[in-house]
């Protein structure tokens, strides 16, 4: 199937509805008129053409006038300003500007990281990230995409990015952010894409290729394998079928929909793999480990203990995506607290990593042997769970992963001391660490602490 498959009939639709012998601007687009996502994209792109329009008018100024008299300025800041808030595409330019829209949004709503990829980076080895953020905006839908890149960055302490690391990033977080939708939940996330296949052919039904392609790209091999043998009953599918191949999905294989393939498991052979709590940790491109201020401390929450009796529900059918969703403030924190040095440092060489708390248990309690004991030894445990992993920041887990409470983290590292596999040790660290402590998982703490369990399960 052509990749332009909905792109190219939504393009003759909209030349239709909006002919080439006008100029347009986004007040000529009403929201019902066309897709939501593709309405973004070209007021995005107006807006960006605008200002390039003022820059080049700024330059083009000559020596014949004092440009930088203060009755100049005055009388050119409401003039530019104007420039920039009435962009328009031109009419000889609107037929190949709607193209390439209509192209990019619909190419983006099935594979958004190829997608992002190519829009960003454009032949280029590395682009600033002010400037790739930027043009990621040109994309409304699958907003923790560019949540991660900032996250990511933020975290490295990055001012440029290779393509290559742009991907990797953005392929892990956007697979393990779907890693436990719903039916509802997945539903929700294809809305832009089934509203888009409406405008472009009449029918709120989107092709099924798209949709293996979509599911393809987040690892949802199980849901690629449905949607291909559901071929020959279906060449396109409404909502209301793929509810029932998502449910139908769940009912036989509830971990199966988004089940990671050998080659993204954790692997002590793959020194890059990203925590499933955070999209910033890039181990084999890490800057050096002394870090001034850690990340922790820039994100740094309410730990005052709370009473047992006050602790937030444990809700084993919360979805990994809702345990891991971070809050406004989080989010808003990590876009504008850049750190002046890279915060991912192991405690093998922070100098503030601290000794065993006095609160920890003496040689004479029962061994680590029996993990469910609540007088377990924690120093055994930590060894059982984290492995050959650098030595954890006891105190800092136990203040800000469970608000002070040692016998939490010691209840939590026995159950991660009988897991295997890292999917059910990861759903265990949301559910009965972030969720319950309410955790924000971009966090150093929460980072490090991911990390070492996951080292500890590759070592097993």
């Amino acid at each position: 199937m052509s990749p332009h498959t909905l792109a190219d009939p939504l393009h003759e639709r909209l030349l239709e509805a909006f002919p080439a012998d006008t100029a347009y601007s986004p007040a000529d687009w009403p929201a019902d008129a066309m897709p939501g996502p593709l309405r973004h994209y070209l007021t995005q792109f107006l807006h960006h053409r605008a200002q390039q329009e003022a820059h080049r008018l700024q330059e083009a100024r000559s020596r014949w006038a004092n440009h930088d008299h203060p009755e100049v300025q005055e009388a050119a800041h409401p003039y530019f300003q104007a420039i920039s808030d009435h962009p328009q595409v031109p009419a000889d330019q609107w037929p190949e500007t709607l193209r390439t829209a209509t192209r990019r949004t619909t190419a983006y709503l099935v594979r958004p990281v190829a997608t992002l990829s190519t829009v960003v980076f454009d032949a280029a080895d590395a682009v600033p990230v002010p400037q790739i953020l930027e043009r990621m905006r040109f994309f409304e839908s699958y907003a923790y995409l560019r949540n991660a890149v900032d996250a990511f960055a933020t975290k490295q302490d990055r001012d440029r990015l290779a393509a290559d690391a742009f991907e990797r990033v953005l392929r892990r977080i956007d697979e393990r952010m779907t890693a436990d939708f719903d039916a509802n939940r997945w539903l929700e996330l294809l809305e832009p894409l089934f509203e888009t296949a409406h405008h472009a052919t009449g029918a709120a039904q989107v092709p099924q290729p798209l949709l293996s392609a979509f599911f393809d790209e987040k690892n949802a091999a199980a849901m690629v394998r449905r949607l291909r043998a559901h071929e020959p009953h279906s060449e396109a599918l409404d909502a209301a079928t793929l509810r029932q191949l998502l449910q139908a999905s769940q009912r036989d294989a509830p971990e199966a929909l988004a089940q990671p393939s050998p080659e993204h498991s954790p692997s002590e052979h793959s020194p890059d793999t990203l925590p499933d709590t955070s999209p910033a940790d890039d181990r084999s491109t890490s800057a050096p480990a002394e870090a001034s201020t850690p990340m922790w401390k820039r994100f740094e929450q309410d730990s005052s203990p709370r009473p047992p009796d006050t602790a937030p529900p444990r809700d084993d059918t919360t979805p990994l995506w809702a345990q891991f969703q971070p809050d406004a403030s989080a989010s808003e924190s990590a876009s504008q607290d850049r750190p002046s040095a890279d915060a991912s440092s192991t405690p093998a060489s922070d100098p503030h990593t601290e000794p065993p708390s006095a609160s920890e248990p003496s040689a004479s309690e029962p061994s680590a042997s029996e993990p469910s004991a609540p007088n377990a030894n924690l120093q055994a445990l930590e060894e059982s769970v984290f492995g050959n992993a650098p030595a954890p920041k006891r105190s800092v887990y136990i203040e800000e992963l469970f608000q002070g409470d040692p016998e939490a983290y010691r209840e939590v590292l026995a159950r991660l001391r009988t897991i295997d596999h890292w999917r059910e040790a990861s759903q265990t660290i949301a559910r009965d660490v972030f969720r319950a402590h309410q955790v924000n998982i971009y966090s150093d703490a929460a980072v490090h602490f991911t990390n070492a369990v996951e080292a500890g399960l590759s070592a097993k």
